[in-house]
């Protein structure tokens, strides 16, 4: 403190001698004093030129500084405005984003119509190695140790909307199948009695209206698949690849007529329908059938179907003078059936169905007597993911007269229906010339991956069964047969 305080004072009294020698002279210096204002000068001038000097380099650091800094914002704001690079897309991702693409308004679009079909093809291994290189008693999936192209389908169609203007409430659809499996479905009509191995079929034609009454009541003419029943005609539809004895010996593929159907409310919707018959386009005989289904659902979880038919199905006989058997057209076939569908749980579903049919003078065993035949069929769907599912099928089905199987041949349709020849008691070469009276049931398992939306594959294994040997091990009849199937479906 004190030196500090000194200090402070002594420079106070070298300032007071400095003013007091100016005031003295009055303004007018000595030499000595002239010196020491030109020392005084001088210093003061080096002194602003330093401290210029100074705030000069002071703001040229200020200036490099801010340039710095601006630089360093700039390139971080770049940085930040790079996004990193985007990872290229899986197959799986393009072609979910092709198969969304929306295509440019069009007047195809802007009336509603659509398009859409599927590709089908199976390759079926039989362990029992039949000489006839058939599967017997299947349907569609009859060539045995052998790739399948099964079915090409196109549908273009257009469906009415009953919320829509008049012309929006009227629809149509035209499904046309070509393949080894439109040959069946082209036998079991009369498109062109007495070919079966046309390659070419519409297995849907027929146009459609809702009338603006109540909820709306749509009236459908033409070409239709069938209310019987819980399979239909193309695979991929059903749980598994191969269809069950019932769907494929024992019910309709389609009908053509006129059906309506109502909904009354969302738990209740009912349909019936005048029809030539069981997959008769043209009308064998002078009568009609009637075909109806009535559908509730009291939960969302609970699905119960009641379906059947009636009427005369057999032909006219030809002009014959007396009626025989399977050619009465006077007799009246009757069936009747339930479709049950319940979901547990979320990934789980069950589907049962109970079925009967009769019909009157068509059995081969009692000849002018009632033909019976009736089943029960089981499902049950377990989906792991939306990918991964695996479903099982347990199936009876009794021919109590005979006139469901083993009806078919080896030239006839792909060689549908067919048995161990000299198993039907007419013995023909022809595999399956005659029907015969039997009990059939079988066990199918089936894993299904979808690995995407348009594709689908199936690994399948098939235990048959039947009280008579109806299968071929071999050339040798058995009462057995086991297949392996691989299917894949593309739609688009």
């Amino acid at each position: 403190m004190y030196t500090l305080a000194g200090g402070n004072r002594r420079g106070a009294e070298n300032r007071m001698g400095m003013e007091g020698l100016e005031v003295a002279h009055n303004g007018v210096r000595g030499d000595n004093v002239v010196e020491v204002n030109e020392r005084r000068s001088v210093s003061h001038n080096i002194t602003n030129r330093t401290r210029e000097a100074v705030i000069m380099s002071v703001r040229s650091l200020i200036g490099i500084g801010m340039c710095a800094l601006v630089s360093l914002l700039g390139s971080q704001a770049a940085l930040a405005q790079v996004a990193p690079p985007t990872p290229a897309p899986t197959v799986q991702e393009r072609l979910e984003a092709l198969e969304k693409k929306s295509d440019a308004p069009s007047l195809w679009k802007t009336l509603g119509f659509k398009a859409s079909g599927f590709l089908d093809v199976a390759y079926t291994q039989n362990f029992n190695n039949p000489n006839t290189n058939l599967n017997q008693l299947h349907i569609f999936d009859t060539n045995a140790n052998s790739f399948m192209p099964h079915l090409a389908q196109l549908m273009f169609e257009r469906p009415a909307d009953g919320g829509g203007s008049e012309l929006d409430r009227l629809g149509f659809r035209a499904r046309l199948n070509f393949g080894m499996d439109a040959r069946v479905t082209r036998a079991r009509t009369n498109f062109a009695p007495g070919t079966s191995n046309n390659e070419l079929d519409f297995q849907e034609l027929y146009g459609e209206y809702i009338v603006p009454v109540g909820n709306g009541l749509k009236i459908q003419a033409g070409k239709i698949n069938t209310l019987i029943g819980y399979e239909v005609i193309n695979s991929f539809e059903n749980p598994n690849f191969s269809r069950s004895f019932m769907f494929g010996l024992g019910q309709a593929f389609t009908t053509t007529g006129v059906r309506m159907t109502y909904t009354f409310n969302p738990i209740v919707t009912a349909s019936i329908g005048v029809i030539n018959g069981w997959d008769n386009v043209v009308d064998n005989n002078r009568g009609k059938s009637f075909e109806w289904l009535v559908a509730i659902t009291p939960h969302e979880k609970i699905g119960v179907s009641f379906y059947g038919s009636y009427g005369a199905e057999q032909s006219n006989g030809q002009g014959a003078a007396s009626f025989t058997t399977q050619a009465d057209p006077t007799a009246k076939r009757t069936v009747v059936g339930s479709i049950i569908s319940l979901k547990p749980t979320d990934k789980d579903t069950i589907i049962l169905e109970p079925y009967y049919a009769n019909e009157g003078n068509a059995s081969t065993v009692s000849r002018s007597q009632n033909a019976r035949w009736n089943g029960f069929a089981g499902y049950l769907i377990h989906d792991f993911s939306d990918q991964w599912s695996a479903r099982f099928r347990g199936e009876i089905f009794e021919d109590a007269g005979g006139a469901r199987t083993c009806t078919g041949g080896i030239s006839f349709a792909g060689g549908t229906n067919t048995c161990a020849s000299g198993s039907s008691p007419i013995g023909s070469s022809v595999a399956g010339a005659g029907g015969i009276a039997q009990t059939l049931w079988e066990n199918t398992f089936t894993l299904q991956y979808k690995p995407f939306p348009s594709l689908i594959t199936r690994t399948e294994f098939r235990y048959d069964k039947s009280d008579k040997n109806v299968f071929l091990y071999g050339s040798r009849p058995a009462n057995n047969q086991e297949t392996l199937s691989f299917q894949v479906i593309y739609m688009f």
